[in-house]
């Protein structure tokens, strides 16, 4: 069990480890900040592109080549560079945003929103194997890494949201493009020692050894429920991601507002996502206090009324309950990351993560796809009650994953 020393940031982390931690914080605050800024100009593009299915469409392309890249991501961080990983982030994600900059027509700009997904899509599962690994006081280190990507989401979205309602949203764009390079350059602070993971005794395993480590590891029930739950909160979370934003601007009334030259809508949702700061914190504390299981139960059976709830209301009201859905959402993400590092050995973090931030988006996609044909046939409001009844289906998933966990601890002691 880690334990966090009540210290100084400086006193808890060596010069190496900050390093890390400045390179993974400011990597993560911009790869979080892509992950929002479709949906944060949705409401713009929708003025060009005025097609909810096409806009689903493409939110679920980027998605889905967000989700193979973070597969491949994760398998390549158990073996090879974690700085030729990174650049690999820093340099199709700004590709991205130049490639929509200059799309003149959907095929392009579809194929421009791939290559932004799959840059962004290579960050996560790099980015927390490295942590998780080489600093030795993680649960402090994931707290800050998941406070950076929140005021990442929280505070870039009001500045392309403003240039994309004063320029157009292709200027902002552009602007993400320059801002995407910026890891690129601060990838030499982080040192040699932790550029690649070292596996013991891995020259000594075979192939097949390895294989069957593999196999057994991810084939373990525990582990598959584990999984189970953290895809169905990823998805949903990437549901509500895509949709709360231009929810925000139709429903909540914000549309294109400005307050001294801000964008409303892109102000709000910025505060909106702020919110999920407080949520990362106390969604730790209630764990360490309660349990994780206990905890998760908990915060879905909170989360699921106010999003059905959500389905009846419009104007000053839906602006009420928006920042809540954010708050719970991050509560989860701190139990989900806990969850992998009780039950994946050290040296399988990368696939780990991999499963999480890989194939998770890729369901994410289809709830995109999903919600965006309901948009345009039945109502935007329409789509939360069905990320409600989504969310629902991993209660079974959280108290039989429970049940195992207990075995599995009580079997450990007899032995």
């Amino acid at each position: 069990m880690n334990r966090d020393l009540p210290d100084t940031t400086a006193q808890i982390f060596n010069k190496k480890e900050r390093n890390l931690l400045i390179f993974t914080g400011l990597s993560h605050a911009i790869c979080d900040a892509w992950h929002l800024i479709y949906p944060a100009l949705l409401f713009l593009i929708a003025v060009d592109y005025n097609d909810f299915f096409f806009l689903g469409l493409i939110a679920n392309i980027m998605i889905i080549f967000r989700g193979f890249a973070g597969v491949a991501s994760g398998i390549l961080a158990d073996k090879y560079s974690s700085k030729l990983i990174y650049s690999g982030f820093a340099v199709l994600s700004a590709l991205g945003c130049f490639l929509v900059y200059f799309s003149s027509n959907q095929i392009i700009l579809v194929c421009s929103f791939a290559v932004l997904g799959m840059g962004t899509g290579i960050y996560h599962p790099v980015g927390l194997s490295s942590i998780t690994r080489f600093v030795k006081s993680k649960t402090r280190a994931l707290g800050l890494h998941e406070s950076a990507g929140c005021i990442g989401m929280g505070l870039i979205p009001i500045l392309l949201t403003s240039i994309g309602l004063s320029f157009g949203w292709r200027y902002a764009f552009l602007t993400a493009g320059f801002i995407s390079l910026i890891p690129l350059l601060l990838i030499p602070i982080i040192d040699e020692q932790y550029d690649k993971f070292q596996i013991p005794n891995a020259n000594n395993q075979k192939i097949s050894q390895q294989i069957k480590s593999v196999i057994k590891t991810f084939g373990d029930p525990l582990v598959l429920l584990t999984y189970a739950i953290l895809i169905i909160g990823e998805a949903s979370a990437t549901g509500l991601d895509t949709f709360m934003p231009i929810a925000v601007a139709e429903i909540g009334g914000l549309k294109e507002g400005k307050v001294i030259g801000l964008s409303l809508t892109g102000l709000f949702v910025s505060l909106m996502v702020l919110a999920g700061v407080p949520g990362s914190i106390y969604g730790g504390i209630l764990g360490s206090k309660i349990g994780i299981y206990k905890s998760l139960n908990l915060i879905l059976a909170i989360q699921i009324p106010i999003l059905i709830l959500i389905t009846i209301t419009s104007g000053v009201w839906l602006l009420v309950l928006a920042p809540f859905v954010r708050l719970l959402t991050n509560m989860r993400s701190p139990l989900t990351n806990a969850l992998i590092s009780e039950n994946i050995p050290l040296e399988m973090h990368g696939k780990g993560f991999a499963i999480m931030y890989g194939i998770a988006p890729i369901i994410g996609g289809l709830v995109a796809l999903l919600g965006g044909a309901i948009a345009k046939f039945y109502g935007l409001n329409w789509v939360f009650p069905v990320i409600a009844i989504l969310i629902a289906l991993s209660f079974p998933m959280i108290n039989a994953s429970s049940r195992l966990s207990e075995l599995k601890e009580n079997k450990e002691t007899t032995l």
